[in-house]
């Protein structure tokens, strides 16, 4: 049966602004809510972005966005927002992992996600430049609007801001693991649970910090350093960004505080130092540089992977963590909810207004299992590293390392989107099986090392002007 009515633009293609005749409602600017904006503008519907936030600011600790996502963002602005981004992109190595004690274990590549091949900065730099250029593409963005209620029936869905009901098309959700949409969209309600655990995270200017000669360890040569100890119930991950010139880390510990009093605490050197005592010196040392306003201790939760993602009658979908929450051992929350973005646009796309539930349905139908086994990784990864196996480190190395699948991380989800929309569509509306393709096949190991590395396209550009010293941005 055949599903498709328009032309295909294709995964580098774009749609005349507004063409398709569909008009979407986002609700949250976050990642998933910023890509999707700007994803289904390019291919031809209208976007308005609802954000309860004032305004966007460049405020945060470090964030990767994998190969298998980054290539979609490289696209953009034919070229102009990689060369915003380049600039202030982490250029990672390696990982090294140690013992808490800083006895060292074992260290792998950070290929997909260090410079070259994926994007990894301080998220509120990433998420500033995301927003000016939604604006540069004149997206109807509208700050400072929380929800306040949802509807939808056969033929419409939208929100309700101040008093005011607007409809389109179709509404996605994009407002986070707190995100109250969930229980409109599943029909019940669903509370996160706590994980037992948080996450001390800081990032800092490090020019005075550089000059302490017990930092050295910290910024030897010119790339930027990522180093992980690994303790009973605790982890650190240490390290540099921006090329070196600033300190980032994140430290993730068992944590008590009800987690209905808030997500994020203003952090106190005080307190991570008592859960470091009797950890290897150069992480204390490098703690005590942190200025206590750039700290904060951020509450993880988790919600249970979901049914469904879409809502009763259709028009409304969950994305990014306000379908699947990731715990940061799992590297790739920021590339799901990045994956899930470029799906929706093109689904929408390809199924047309008169069929839009059908689109939602779709990406649902191609995206669900990936995104549940990618989730899956981060618990494991987190227990490997919070139950460290001495006996099992030596059998297996591996154990212990960050999993970089080629099935995950080589993965091109926009190619995928318009390979497999037909055969998932006829799924949704046959109701029969539906074997998806993003996903390792039955009987292989989801947890391996094999990506190899794939250049960004727009990377590659890149080094060409390298090599005839033009930079990328003066080109365009």
């Amino acid at each position: 049966m055949a599903i498709t009515k328009v032309k295909p633009s294709g995964p580098d293609g774009i749609q005349r602004p507004n063409s398709s005749g569909i008009t979407v409602i986002i609700i949250g600017l976050g990642y998933a809510g910023a890509v999707a904006a700007i994803e289904c503008h390019r291919k031809g519907h209208k976007v308005i972005v609802f954000e309860q936030a004032s305004e966007i600011k460049a405020l945060g600790d470090v964030i990767g966005i994998t190969g298998n996502a980054a290539g979609i963002i490289s696209k953009w602005g034919n070229g102009k927002v990689h060369a915003q981004l380049e600039p202030i992109l982490c250029d990672y190595e390696r990982m090294n992992l140690y013992t808490h004690k800083g006895e060292y274990l074992t260290g792998h590549t950070m290929l997909g996600y260090s410079a070259g091949s994926g994007y990894a900065a301080n998220r509120g730099d990433l998420q500033v430049i995301f927003y000016k250029h939604m604006l540069d593409l004149g997206i109807d963005v509208r700050l400072g609007h929380p929800i306040s209620d949802l509807f939808e029936d056969e033929n419409q869905a939208g929100v309700v801001v101040n008093g005011e009901r607007i409809a389109a098309d179709c509404v996605l959700a994009c407002n986070g693991v707190h995100s109250n949409s969930r229980s409109f969209i599943i029909g019940r309600s669903d509370k996160p649970t706590a994980t037992g655990y948080a996450v001390f995270r800081a990032w800092f200017d490090g020019s005075e910090a550089r000059k302490d000669p017990k930092l050295a360890w910290a910024f030897e040569g010119d790339r930027d350093k990522m180093e992980t100890y690994i303790g009973r119930d605790v982890h650190c991950i240490v390290g540099t960004g921006r090329r070196a010139k600033d300190i980032v880390w994140t430290c993730t510990h068992k944590d008590t505080w009800d987690i209905a009093e808030s997500w994020s605490y203003p952090g106190k050197i005080s307190d991570v130092l008592k859960v470091l005592d009797g950890w290897d010196q150069r992480i204390i040392d490098l703690v005590k540089w942190t200025p206590e306003s750039q700290l904060v201790d951020y509450k993880l939760v988790w919600r249970d992977p979901l049914p469904g993602w879409t809502s009763r009658h259709g028009r409304m979908i969950l994305l990014g963590d306000s379908a699947h929450p990731f715990l940061p051992t799992s590297g790739q929350g920021a590339g799901q909810a990045v994956e899930d973005a470029g799906t929706i646009a093109i689904c929408l796309e390809l199924a047309g207004k008169s069929r839009v539930q059908l689109a939602l349905k779709t990406c649902e139908k191609m995206r669900y299992a990936r995104a549940t086994l990618a989730q899956k990784i981060g618990i494991e990864t987190r227990d490997a590293w919070h139950n460290f196996d001495v006996e099992q480190f030596k059998k297996d190395k591996r154990s212990i390392e960050m999993p970089r699948p080629d099935w995950l991380f080589g993965h091109d989800p926009q190619e995928y989107a318009y390979e497999e929309f037909e055969t998932a569509a006829n799924a949704v509306l046959t109701g029969g099986p539906y074997m998806p393709r993003n996903v390792p096949p039955p009987g292989e190991s989801h947890r391996t090392g094999d990506f190899t590395g794939k250049k960004i396209k727009a990377w590659v550009d890149y080094d060409k002007n390298r090599k005839e010293d033009v930079p990328l941005r003066a080109k365009l």
